[in-house]
């Protein structure tokens, strides 16, 4: 048992020598307690020091007060530091809108990262890997969900056991003399994976006594291949990215399964959360469509413009807004904004003899038009935003500096070519932003 954990320790480079402290997920029960006892036995050998992590998640009442009772007791026998938490799972399950599942799980990677180790050790198995397996297969998952639960996880989470069985942790305990309590709640039928545990893999086995073997095979080609699709989607990911999102014919260019993968993890990074089938779905008709705009989610939406494909998250549209200059100083809803004298000519001065009429900052106008510097080229802000792809619910938030009728300036594209300075230009003001409001 002690080879196999450091075998799959060196294999996927668990422990490295930046690693210093490891947190271990500690609950009590038989695959975490074996954790422990594990790379307490190991600790010399790599180097490191470790501490136990208990969360009490306020489930289970009485029972949940004597697991914590008796990790604290074994890590007083073993001389480990043990830190522990207690969170009212059900009551913010309710407020995160999670099942208790989901949110136990984000509350102990939560509780785990206040450790402040280099790494988290958590007792993930061979057994709880096929389980997942088995679970995101029933759901309809892709190639990603069939590679099970990975060796180790971004930023610092890894795990020692995830080529072990729950057979042989067992039997590690007993041959140790360890002790662990056992959760009531994994005896139940009522949590999806505890009825994939009782009912499903018993099935799998009378099909393949070796079928733990069978399914770590199974598991490290789809993890292979995997990582191959991976390593494209990032490839493909650096080249098509540009300044405002992604070229879409480069996207586009892709085999459909290197597309997806790139839209799966945009997205992800976009919404804080794994996306759904219909999300990446949507997204990938619109990129083979090279046009168009689609809501992905509640509060998130693409637009391909100009072959490139932009993502923007909704909001309230602001309402317009004036504000008028008293000594030379203006107060806007989203900062205060100063002319200033004599400044160093840049993109945001202007020929003050050029203004005609009292100047005021506002939102955009009906009717403001802009011309570029050196372009002579009039546009309509309306379609000046358009192609600067500024979201319709932000556009209001760009400051426009108006002389009665005419723009002056904008913020973050210049001043309209009609007012920049030239050689005999005597009196030069220059716009700038002095900070935003609290």
């Amino acid at each position: 048992m002690i080879c196999k954990v450091k075998d799959t320790v060196n294999k996927y480079g668990l422990i490295t020598d930046n690693i210093k402290t490891v947190a271990i997920g500690l609950s009590g029960g038989a695959d975490s307690v074996c954790l422990v006892h594990l790379l307490s036995s190991l600790k010399d050998e790599y180097g490191i020091i470790i501490k136990a992590v208990h969360v009490n998640h306020n489930i289970r009442g009485e029972e949940a007060d004597a697991d914590e009772q008796f990790v604290r007791k074994l890590c007083d026998n073993m001389g480990i530091e043990l830190l522990t938490f207690s969170v009212d799972v059900p009551f913010l399950a309710k407020e995160r809108k999670l099942s208790l599942e989901e949110c136990g799980r984000q509350v102990r990677y939560e509780c785990f990262e206040k450790a402040g180790c280099d790494a988290v050790a958590v007792a993930h198995t061979l057994s709880d890997s096929i389980e997942t397996m088995l679970f995101n297969l029933a759901r309809g998952t892709g190639i990603k969900g069939l590679s099970g639960i990975s060796p180790e996880r971004e930023p610092n989470i890894i795990r020692p056991l995830i080529n072990c069985t729950r057979d042989e942790i067992e039997a590690y305990c007993k041959e140790n003399s360890l002790q662990f309590v056992t959760d009531s709640s994994n005896l139940s039928d009522d949590y999806t994976r505890n009825h994939i545990r009782h009912n499903i893999v018993p099935a799998f086995e009378k099909i393949n006594g070796d079928f733990e073997g069978a399914f770590m095979r199974a598991l490290n080609s789809v993890r292979e291949a995997d990582g191959y699709i991976e390593k494209c989607a990032a490839d493909l990911l650096d080249e098509s990215c540009c300044e405002d999102g992604y070229l879409t014919a480069k996207l586009a260019s892709a085999h459909d399964v290197i597309l997806k993968r790139c839209i799966l993890e945009i997205l992800k990074k976009k919404m804080n959360k794994p996306p759904e089938a219909k999300h990446i779905e949507l997204c990938f008709d619109a990129v083979k469509a090279g046009k168009g705009k689609a809501e992905i989610a509640k509060d998130l939406y693409i637009c391909i413009r100009s072959d490139i494909i932009t993502f923007h998250h909704m909001g309230n549209a602001v309402e317009s807004w004036k504000s008028l200059f008293q000594n030379n100083e203006a107060e806007t809803p989203f900062g205060t904004f100063i002319l200033v004298k004599d400044a160093p000519c840049c993109a945001d001065s202007f020929d003050a003899d050029k203004i005609k009429n009292e100047l005021f900052l506002s939102s955009r106008l009906e009717g403001d038009k802009f011309t570029f510097r050196n372009r002579g080229i009039t546009k309509s802000l309306k379609k000046l935003f358009n192609e600067r792809r500024i979201p319709s619910e932000k556009r209001n938030e760009v400051a426009v500096l108006h002389d009665g009728n005419n723009v002056v300036w904008i913020e973050d594209i210049g001043v309209n070519a009609m007012y920049i300075p030239d050689k005999n230009s005597q009196k030069i003001i220059t716009v700038k932003r002095t900070g935003k409001n609290a």
